[in-house]
């Protein structure tokens, strides 16, 4: 019997390589250091939760506020740039690895209009979790639910769930701080936590770090860890889809300040 696995992936510089906030921004106008100073400011003022600042700005930023429509979601979302491999990675998953079926889900804080567009013909749209919100005609008009912090947890005890998982059978893939909630909910549970940020913070949470420029590189750990492959089977297995590893280093690092 094949052992059914829960992979969610966060979107936002995890599977793309860049952020939507500053493409939305751009397109109206508005440059990416005032959309920066914005964002700081909502954190400053903690008036949401870690992710869900976007969601703020375009229900109640000035500058946002009636301007947003579904299809200006949708556009961004054209423009999204993807990291290279996530067709593939999707593909792999989806087909299984030996004994191991994935479930593989995306669970962000970017509007989830920008995320189906952006994964449009690689990724099933039932399959997507992002930010919602409610509109008026076209336009946006108020946040219908951020899945950002806390709300990610809350999903994902939905998905665990709806695909019969145990908790230690969930792989989360993520990048910043608004992870961090759901990484240590699963990392409690003895889930398995990956990040693709060299973010200390990050590195503190997560069974495992890969930095790349293609998420292939997610797949190294699952084969170490999980499936137990030794290195030159991992390079074997790549090299049998036609991405070899063309460099791998690892490395344990320590993060000191001292007086």
């Amino acid at each position: 019997m094949k052992k059914k696995i829960l992979f969610v992936s966060d979107f936002d510089k995890t599977l793309s390589t860049g952020d939507v906030g500053y493409i939305l921004s751009a397109k109206l106008g508005i440059s990416a250091e005032r959309f920066e100073e914005k964002i700081a400011d909502i954190q400053r003022r903690n008036i949401v939760q870690l992710g869900g600042e976007l969601a703020h700005l375009i229900s109640r930023d000035k500058d946002y506020a009636g301007r947003v429509t579904r299809d200006l979601l949708y556009e961004v979302g054209s423009e999204i740039e993807l990291k290279k491999g996530v067709p593939e990675l999707i593909s792999i998953l989806s087909q299984g690895i030996d004994d191991y079926h994935f479930s593989p889900y995306i669970v962000s804080a970017a509007p989830k209009e920008c995320v189906e567009k952006a994964v449009e013909k690689i990724f099933p749209v039932e399959n997507i979790y992002g930010t919602t919100f409610l509109y008026e005609g076209d336009v946006v008009c108020d946040v219908e639910r951020t899945n950002a912090g806390h709300a990610k947890v809350s999903t994902i005890d939905m998905l665990k769930l709806k695909e019969n998982v145990t908790r230690n059978a969930i792989i989360y893939v993520g990048d910043g701080s608004s992870d961090v909630h759901v990484m240590l909910h699963l990392l409690s549970y003895n889930g398995y936590t990956i990040t693709v940020s060299p973010a200390p913070y990050m590195g503190h949470i997560c069974r495992r770090s890969v930095i790349s420029d293609n998420v292939l590189s997610i797949l190294v750990p699952i084969l170490v860890d999980l499936l137990k492959y030794d290195q030159d089977r991992v390079r074997t297995f790549f090299e049998d889809r036609g991405h070899p590893i063309l460099e791998w280093n690892r490395a344990d690092t320590e993060w000191l300040d001292i007086a």
